[in-house]
């Protein structure tokens, strides 16, 4: 695909026909960050051209990339946007450009990320390998959207699409559930109370023990243990490192930097399992 070089298009001539994944534009927090996007357009002007699926002069164009943009352009009453062609793509190919696009943008809600992952990974057959070739995701990332996609309920999915819940946590839902969505329902409300010890702990135990109530799971996790805190003072560089991580691969910084630790002393020797 070869994008076009940039041309004013008319809004008028411009339509959301679905190439682009972005869906989470309606919550406050959506329209707030799209105001601010139209005032700073306003003042700064367009700093990149959106990208239209279609040939240029044969309107109606689809928004691939920049649907965003597009919708500050509206809020401003501007009559005409800046934009490049990216010719007669197929469904699939306009999929991977905006998902592409997006993710290196505002971060998109959880259901726009897992159906656009789950698509590409189907369109496929299944094949998680050729996703990455064509998204740069992480396995462990395609696995864990893909994952949740399949096996959550429609509450986890709901909490992950308004933020109240994080993709570790749903994962530990459904791992600890064991394919029972009733009682991953029960264990979520409960799972964001708990330290990341006890969180290891539900799981453990259900995997283990894939018959035992939610309450029961519950109260097997929170039982004490003794745990003793350390705290380290870290290079920016590696605290960074660590966020990148835990976000890439869907966990907690805790838990990244613990895996990290433990995976080192073992290597050296310095810690060895019975």
């Amino acid at each position: 695909m070869e994008i076009t070089k940039v041309v004013q298009v008319k809004l008028s001539d411009i339509q959301l026909d679905g190439a682009n994944v972005r869906s989470d534009l309606d919550s406050q927090f959506s329209k707030e960050n799209l105001q601010e996007l139209a005032d700073n357009i306003r003042i700064n002007g367009l700093l990149q051209p959106i990208v239209l699926r279609g040939i240029s002069g044969h309107p109606p164009y689809d928004v691939i990339v920049g649907k965003r943009r597009f919708l500050a352009h509206q809020l401003l009453n501007e009559d005409s946007i800046n934009a490049t062609f990216s010719g007669e793509v197929n469904d699939m190919k306009a999929l991977l450009l905006s998902l592409s696009e997006n993710m290196c943008r505002q971060e998109m809600n959880f259901e726009d990320t897992s159906k656009a992952i789950t698509t590409l990974y189907k369109n496929f057959e299944n094949d998680e390998r050729q996703v990455q070739a064509h998204t740069g995701f992480s396995i462990r990332m395609i696995r864990s959207y893909v994952g949740i996609e399949e096996q959550a309920s429609d509450k986890i999915k709901g909490l992950l699409k308004e933020y109240k819940i994080s993709m570790a946590d749903a994962k530990r839902a459904i791992e600890a559930s064991q394919g029972d969505k009733l009682k991953s329902d029960i264990l979520i409300d409960e799972l964001v109370k708990l330290t990341t010890y006890e969180k290891k702990r539900l799981v453990e135990t259900g995997v283990k023990n894939p018959d035992a109530k939610a309450d029961e799971l519950l109260q097997e996790a929170r039982k004490p243990k003794y745990e003793e805190t350390l705290i380290l003072n870290l290079p920016l560089k590696v605290h960074t490192a660590l966020k990148e991580a835990a976000s890439k691969l869907s966990m907690e910084m805790e838990e990244v930097t613990m895996n990290a630790l433990v995976n080192w002393l073992k290597t050296n020797e310095f810690l060895v399992e019975a």
